[in-house]
This record gives C-alpha cells, sequence and structure tokens, in this order.
C-alpha cells in the first residue's frame, strides 16, 4: 500500500517528540515552549480539518512569525501541506499536481517573475539538518535570532533545523535593529541569522560588544571582508559563515569569514553531498536535497566561475547581462562598482530606454546624503567607475535616492525601479 500524507513523518512530528517544558520560540519578549507550540499547531490543524476536508494544499498569508510558524505546523498536524505566502505577494500561484510523499509547499518567482509551487519531502531538508548545523556552529543549547517571514525558505528552513535538535528561536516581526541588539542581549543569543543588508545596520545601533553571540549566518547578498570586520568590532567572538543556495535545491556553497577576500562575489566551497561545476559561465548543481521532480545536474541560470582551490564565485544571474549600443553588459557588475565607492552604501543598475535606445542606469543610497551635493557627488562616482568599468559599462545616469526597493526577503528589487526614478 503506498504511503499517505497523514502517516508520513513531518515537521509537526519532529516538534511534537521535543521535551515539552523546553523554550523553543521568543518572539518579540513572548516565550513559548515545544509543549505550547505543539498545542497551539494542533489545536490549530483540528479546525483545518474540519473547514477543508478535502483540500491537499492550504495557503496560509500571516504577518507575525508565531501565526506563520502554528500555520505551517498545524497544517501538518492536520495531514495538509502547507503553503505560506509573502505579504506582498500579489498573486497565487497554480497549485498543479502534488507529488505523493510531499509534506511542505514553497512558493518562488524563479527566473520567470511567474509564481510558482515547489514541493518537498520531509528528508530533504531534514536528512541535511545535521550537516548545516555543524557547520552553522549551531547545538542543542543555541538560541538564535532571526528576522523575516517563513514565507521565505532560507528562514523556514533555519527555524526548522533549530527545532530539530531542540534548540531556541529568537524572532523579530519588526524592522528595528536598536531593539534587535536588545532581545540579543536580553535572551543571550549565540548565533545571528539575517541578510548582509540588514547585518549592517548593527553597527550603526551597538555601542557595547555583544560577547554571547559565537555564529552569524548571512546568505541572499554577498559580503567581503571589510563589512566582515565592521561585525566583528560589535560581536568579537563570532565567526561569519556566508551561504550560498536556492529554494529549489537546498544550501549550495558556504564561505567563512577568514576565507572572505575583497572579491565579495565569493560564496565558498560546496557543502558536503554538494556537487558544484560550472559550464560556460553556467552554475549547475548536484545534490540530494532538491525539491521534488528536479533532475540534477540543475542550473539556477546563475552565471559563476572557479577559482584553483575549489571556490565559487558568484557572476550574476542569466537575465543580469544585458546589450547595450551592441556590447554585453553586466548590471551585476555595475553595482559592485558603485558598491565599492567608500560613500556609497547600495546600488542597482537597470537598463532604460533613452533617446530611442536602451541604456544602462544606477540608482545609489549614499553614506552622509548631506555631505555629497550634486553635480560634484556625481563627478566622484564617476571618476571611481572610470577605475573599472569600460566606457561602454558606464550608466549614462547615476541618481541618489533617499532609498532603493527590495523585496520582502530583503533581495534587491529592480521590477518597482518606477517608484523612484
Amino acid at each position: 500500500m503506498e504511503e499517505s500524507v497523514e502517516s508520513m513523518r513531518n515537521f509537526y512530528d519532529m516538534i511534537r517528540e521535543q521535551e515539552a517544558d523546553r523554550l523553543a520560540l521568543v518572539e518579540e519578549g513572548k516565550e513559548y515552549t515545544y509543549g505550547e507550540l505543539a498545542e497551539l499547531s494542533q489545536n490549530l490543524g483540528n479546525r483545518l480539518m474540519q473547514k477543508h476536508p478535502e483540500e491537499k494544499v492550504i495557503f496560509f498569508r500571516e504577518k507575525r512569525i508565531l501565526e506563520q510558524l502554528t500555520a505551517f505546523l498545524g497544517c501538518q498536524a492536520a495531514g495538509k501541506i502547507p503553503l505560506l505566502v509573502p505579504e506582498d505577494a500579489k498573486d497565487l500561484p497554480e497549485i498543479g499536481e502534488v507529488p505523493e510523499n510531499a509534506c511542505m509547499a514553497v512558493m518562488t518567482s524563479g527566473s520567470t517573475g511567474v509564481p510558482k509551487v515547489l514541493y518537498r519531502r520531509y528528508e530533504s531538508w531534514a536528512d541535511f539538518f545535521p550537516v548545516q548545523n555543524e557547520i552553522f556552529g549551531v547545538t542543542p543549547e543555541s538560541r538564535m535570532f532571526a528576522q523575516g517571514s517563513l514565507a521565505f525558505t532560507g528562514n523556514l528552513n533555519l527555524y526548522m533545523a533549530q527545532f530539530s535538535i531542540g534548540a531556541a528561536m529568537v524572532a523579530a516581526n519588526v524592522f528595528d535593529p536598536r531593539r534587535w541588539a536588545e532581545w540579543m542581549e536580553t535572551y543571550k543569543t549565540d548565533v545571528i541569522y539575517l541578510i548582509p543588508r540588514k547585518l549592517l545596520f548593527l553597527p550603526q545601533c551597538i555601542k557595547k560588544p555583544i560577547a554571547t553571540v559565537r555564529h552569524i549566518l548571512a546568505g541572499s547578498q554577498s559580503m567581503g571582508r571589510e563589512e566582515a570586520e565592521k561585525l566583528h568590532r560589535c560581536f568579537p567572538n563570532a565567526g561569519i559563515v556566508l551561504y550560498y543556495g536556492a529554494s529549489e535545491l537546498n544550501y549550495i556553497t558556504y564561505l567563512r569569514q577568514d576565507q572572505m577576500t575583497q572579491e565579495k562575489n565569493c560564496v565558498g566551497k560546496p557543502f558536503p553531498g554538494v556537487q558544484v561545476s560550472v559550464e560556460d559561465g553556467e552554475i549547475f548543481v548536484t545534490t540530494p536535497y532538491h525539491v521534488e521532480g528536479t533532475l540534477c545536474p540543475f542550473s539556477l541560470n546563475d552565471l559563476g566561475h572557479m577559482d584553483k582551490e575549489g571556490n565559487l564565485y558568484f557572476d550574476g544571474r542569466k537575465d543580469d547581462i544585458v546589450s547595450i549600443r551592441g556590447r554585453k553588459v553586466s548590471l551585476l557588475k555595475i553595482e559592485r562598482a558603485l558598491e565599492d565607492i567608500p560613500f556609497i552604501e547600495e546600488a542597482i543598475a537597470a537598463v532604460v530606454e533613452k533617446d530611442g535606445e536602451m541604456r544602462a542606469a544606477a540608482w545609489v543610497t549614499v553614506c552622509d546624503r548631506e555631505a555629497l551635493c550634486l553635480p560634484e557627488s556625481e563627478k566622484k562616482i564617476y571618476a571611481h567607475l572610470k577605475q573599472t568599468l569600460a566606457n561602454y559599462e558606464l550608466p549614462y545616469c547615476c541618481q541618489i535616492v533617499e532609498k532603493l526597493p527590495h523585496t520582502e526577503s530583503g533581495k534587491k528589487d529592480r521590477k518597482v525601479l518606477d517608484k523612484v526614478r
């Protein structure tokens, strides 16, 4: 007889098996034990069985971490497949055919921008938890701080990996680095998980070093040695690990702080059990920890190269390469050249129409807006760019703005640049 969804092991079972009185979650000062988390999830699961008796996949669009977590676990308690949807998602994807062994689903836009559903077996995450926990420095006594929606697989994965060994999460719903620092001290967090853009707000808020933090995890964006040194002044006992991964595949490569260089696009060596190759500049990955229906070696349409030591360098996505006056131009290369300028915090490059032809343009935020007045600031920017970019790669304009658009997961969002133009 084929195994049913109800009889398969899932993440709710994992939570229920932990010591009931052990701390599982602190959400902005409110504590929940594993027993309380299991009870909240089971109660929701009972309601879901009554309300959605025939549905296999249930969508949830929740705002708070606790609500997202109990929705995910409660759905599994009811033998359903949970799908957490980002708050800013405008369209819900088609469910399609549900694989027999799936216990969860995630929504991703992939490379097309069209929402789609990916399904996972429990083992495709759980079997890798011991490997990632060891590399990330997570133990049963760990308390990991994180801020960000569980609708994004990187966040959800790390919560489940913590819970798999009875560790605790210290969660923030709000974007408030000052309060983050307070919670880190109050709950003596030893691991921090934030994307680099969020991490680099902390040195502006932390006046006294936090000694309890031993490990800092970061993904989704690049980080170089200079940024790592800023964080080290706030967390003197912490080592930093930067990872490269994807919803379709799980973790791919990782880079430790002592391996970081000024080349921010280095993403390190493959995780154990993962194989990476580069063919004609395109990255291919072979891993047993992928979503259902994936054939390996698999391409994410990411570009890269490897050095003699086996380190992978992320050179952008295929759609980052555009044609400007018959020449191939990398938008990512323009962004990195801009972000290497000391007074620029962040940059986005995009293609716009100018006088009937497509041209590259850039938008930047600066460290001290008042200290940089146009047109003097623009001259300084182009003086720097000409040191690293060819003439045909230079953006025809570079606009200083108050802030740049980002997706809910913290990634730069070129799709809504019209809001800052």
